[in-house]
């Protein structure tokens, strides 16, 4: 009988081998793995790139279209056909335009891409907004096109493009004041019948804001901000009766989405006209009652100061486009009115007052066109230019209605009373006691002719909806 003998080094080495097959099979697999990882991982870092190319060829096709608008505000020669657009739309009012005009742009690894864009309104008979429309091919590859779709809503650059605005603190004193907007002209401010503010035309859209990064810069308290408010950093304080949000915000809530802290804006100086004015001597309470300007002319006129006080029947009628220059220096008083006395802007009529002195609106005030809400001229027809560059007080009192803009970057502005402030205030800070009902006028926001366009909002359309919305003019 053949024994067959064991032997343990031949086992120990058919179990290496087996072994080592094994740690082959589980490398091979893992290499393969590996790969393929890699693989993706090469395909989702390619298209992150060129993702956003994508954007910033839809950017620059946003940009093309900011720059022809602009050009057309300070060129009135510039001709948008002559540049690559198209005049398109009923009534040739929209224009569009392809970058490159023909062909693709070229990447790298053979990538194409190339910008559809297209601008409603671009003679900016209404405020323009501008879509585009961006597609990136990926060179060698079988997956889809890359696209971004953008759309931006412009408006006119503005000093007033927010209600209340100060560089410093923003603060209500009172228990019932509130914030809310209304647009009286759909895009430029006009001395036409426009629409006058009332609760049935009343929105939420009423706009706060301080750039301090102080704590507390914008103390809302319990007053209602029907609209937004914004801060240089940090939150707005609330009282448990205060609020700020959309039409049905809570008592004692600010809706998040209504409240940003990275607010910035541009507080430059202004000067009062050196020339082309006439002199006169100042306006004493013994002067009243009195008229200034003339019905359908323009007047300019430099005085020190005007001081009113008195009766009911002194009043200061303001007639035509007349704008006073009122050259009391910072420190000292420029315009104050007491007891009865009033300034009275007739209907139709402008007021614009220049001053570094300081300003004491109390009495009956300046009735801007009329004395309530419903009578008073638009906002812009009535305007105070704060010159000085140091301190300046413009204190405002009353229980009626007041229709005008401030813009005094190194003032403190306070206003005190129980009626209704319609336009826009710009101050160093900014005080409101009582209970005011304040108004913004959204035309404001497209105030001076000559100034560019800005985005006031800028949105991705990631959704079939929004898309859809845009896709008949974007698909040429």
């Amino acid at each position: 009988m053949n024994v067959s003998s064991f032997s343990p080094l031949r086992s120990a080495r058919g179990s290496a081998l087996i072994v080592a097959m094994i740690m082959c099979a589980v490398i091979g697999i893992s290499l393969v793995s590996y790969i393929n990882l890699g693989k993706s991982t090469m395909t989702v870092s390619n298209r992150a790139l060129y993702s956003n190319a994508a954007m910033n060829l839809a950017e620059n096709g946003l940009e093309e279209a900011m720059y022809s608008l602009n050009k057309a505000v300070v060129d009135t020669t510039y001709v948008w056909t002559d540049h690559y657009w198209t005049a398109t739309g009923s009534g040739n009012v929209n224009a569009r335009r392809r970058l490159p005009a023909s062909g693709t742009y070229t990447f790298d690894q053979n990538t194409t891409g190339y910008a559809r864009v297209y601008v409603y309104n671009y003679q900016g008979t209404v405020a323009p907004k501008i879509v585009a429309r961006s597609t990136v091919t990926l060179g060698g590859a079988t997956s889809r096109s890359i696209e971004k779709w953008v759309y931006v809503q412009l408006r006119k650059t503005s000093k007033f493009s927010n209600g209340l605005v100060a560089k410093n603190s923003l603060r209500f004193n009172g228990n019932n004041a509130s914030v809310d907007s209304w647009n009286s002209y759909s895009d430029t401010p006009t001395t036409a019948d426009d629409v006058k503010y009332s609760t049935s035309v009343r929105d939420d859209n009423g706009s706060i804001g301080s750039i301090s990064v102080a704590v507390g810069a914008v103390g809302v308290n319990n007053a209602d901000i029907w609209g937004y408010a914004a801060t240089g950093a940090g939150l707005p304080s609330v009282g448990s009766n205060g609020l700020i949000g959309p039409f049905g915000t809570s008592s004692g809530t600010m809706d998040m989405t209504h409240v940003s802290s990275d607010f910035t804006a541009s507080f430059d100086p202004v000067t009062a006209p050196t020339s082309g004015y006439t002199a006169i001597a100042a306006i004493g309470a013994s002067d009243f009652p009195l008229t200034v300007g003339t019905a359908g002319t323009t007047s300019v006129f430099s005085l020190p100061s005007i001081t009113g006080n008195g009766g009911a029947v002194n009043i200061l009628t303001i007639e035509g486009d007349t704008t006073l220059i009122l050259t009391n220096t910072a420190g000292s008083t420029a315009l104050s009115l007491t007891g009865n006395a009033s300034i009275a802007i007739a209907p139709g009529a402008k007021l614009t007052i220049y001053t570094a002195g300081d300003i004491a609106l109390g009495g009956n005030g300046i009735a801007n066109g009329g004395t309530t809400a419903a009578t008073a001229n638009n906002p812009i027809n009535f305007k105070i230019w704060g010159t000085s560059t140091t301190t300046q007080n413009i204190a405002v009192a009353g229980n009626g209605a007041l229709s005008g803009v401030i813009y005094a970057p190194s003032a403190d502005v306070t206003i005190n009373g129980n009626g209704d402030v319609m336009g826009s205030v710009v101050a160093n800070n900014i005080t409101l006691t009582g209970n005011a009902l304040f108004h913004y006028d959204e035309s404001l926001g497209n105030f001076g002719g000559g100034n560019p366009y800005r985005v006031s909002q800028w949105k991705e359309m990631t959704s079939e909806a929004d898309r859809n919305t845009y896709s008949s003019d974007l698909s040429w």
